[in-house]
């Protein structure tokens, strides 16, 4: 796998697979998805090494995309610098009494007695951990990579410190459009539409007009890649693409925290695409146990799950040269938890780390359901 940064020159455009309607609105500014980003990368390694555009392009491998912070002052970006789509199990919550904001984890927990819900039988619900905190507020939907690893190890993550590290796009790029007649030249009456575009830059708190940072992407692609410049999203909107080394590395004290604990959880770091809408397939419907695709004797037994509503995803087949089909996407940030049954080998939990766990191959192959593992020790 060879890892490229990804710049856009342009706010992006990203459709959302639903029609264009005559006034957009800023929540129409969407990250693009993977398919997205993979359709990008085999076009431009395509044009790169003169192969054809046809589906056997479809067979390289993409993983990705992730979101990257430039510091606009020129040093190099590290891992600290990788930023990730905040989970759904943390909510932002303003304390009146404090005057700060709070992150409040939710987590799974056992029903009081004579309570009940309606979840899969064996499932449990998630409650927070704190009670009478305050209204819910809004908040990054980035966060910092290493944030999130701390979070799921459990540690102290502040509101502020999300913030400061994390990504809170600019406001979106509004445009307006009119179709112009070609034998007159002049504008159609009652055509005109607006494109919102995803300004790839850090909004400052202070509101001055020149930004903290610029937002680029980082992905993989099984293949070469030697043209600077490449076209993402809507109205063919040109980035600059480079090669790079950036990718997050396995913590050495994952697998034995994940033996010790019996229990982890998968956070989906991109949206993921399950066959049967939020259950994968690789677990039995029943008994809700069954093994990841990327382990060979590895069983689990999902407990509890934390997603947001579907979102719709589409896209453009080249070879067929038409729409293909509508899927319902996950998106990312949801998390599961899983009780480990038996006892795991070493190269299982190694196999989890960044794997992409879709039930079908070739959305993996695009680069959905990118996954992070983490210990999780269920204490009920």
């Amino acid at each position: 796998m060879q890892y490229y940064l990804i710049q856009p020159k342009d706010p992006l455009i990203i459709r959302s697979g639903r029609p264009f309607e005559e006034i957009t609105d800023a929540q129409a500014a969407r990250f693009p998805p993977p398919s997205t980003v993979a359709g990008a990368l085999r076009n431009i390694h395509a044009r790169s090494t003169g192969k054809a555009l046809n589906n056997k392009l479809l067979e390289l491998a993409v993983t990705g995309p992730l979101a990257l912070k430039l510091p606009i002052n020129g040093d190099a970006p590290n891992e600290e610098h990788i930023l990730v789509p905040k989970p759904a199990d943390v909510q932002y919550f303003y304390d009146g009494g404090t005057a700060k904001t709070q992150l409040v984890r939710a987590k799974p927990m056992a029903l009081a007695e004579g309570d009940g819900c309606d979840l899969p039988s064996g499932l449990l619900p998630l409650l927070t951990e704190s009670v009478n905190v305050g209204k819910p507020v809004a908040g990054p939907n980035w966060w910092s990579f290493n944030d999130l690893v701390a979070w799921r190890k459990g540690e102290e993550v502040s509101f502020e410190q999300v913030v400061e590290n994390g990504w809170t796009p600019a406001e979106p790029d509004i445009r307006t459009h009119i179709a112009i007649n070609n034998q007159s030249r002049n504008a159609e009456a009652g055509k005109i539409f607006q494109t919102t575009g995803l300004t790839m830059w850090q909004q400052r708190a202070d509101n001055q007009a020149f930004p903290e940072a610029c937002i680029s992407i980082l992905a993989g692609i099984d293949g070469d890649i030697t043209l600077p410049l490449l076209n993402l999203g809507g109205e063919r909107r040109l980035a600059q693409v480079e090669p790079c080394t950036l990718w997050p590395t396995i913590p050495t004290d994952l697998v034995q925290a994940i033996k010790t604990a019996k229990g982890l959880t998968l956070t989906f770091l991109t949206p993921v695409l399950f066959n049967s809408g939020w259950l994968p397939s690789w677990l039995d419907e029943d008994t809700l146990t069954g093994m990841p695709p990327s382990c060979k004797s590895l069983q689990v037994k999902l407990r509890a799950a934390a997603l947001a509503r579907w979102v719709p995803q589409s896209g453009w087949d080249l070879e067929k040269k038409q729409p293909r089909a509508a899927q319902k996407m996950i998106p990312a940030g949801a998390t599961y938890w899983f009780e480990i049954v038996g006892e795991p080998s070493d190269a299982d939990i190694q196999s989890l780390w960044l794997a992409h766990l879709c039930d079908d191959a070739q959305n993996n192959r695009n680069g959905f359901g990118l996954a992070l593992p983490a210990a999780y020790r269920f204490d009920l």
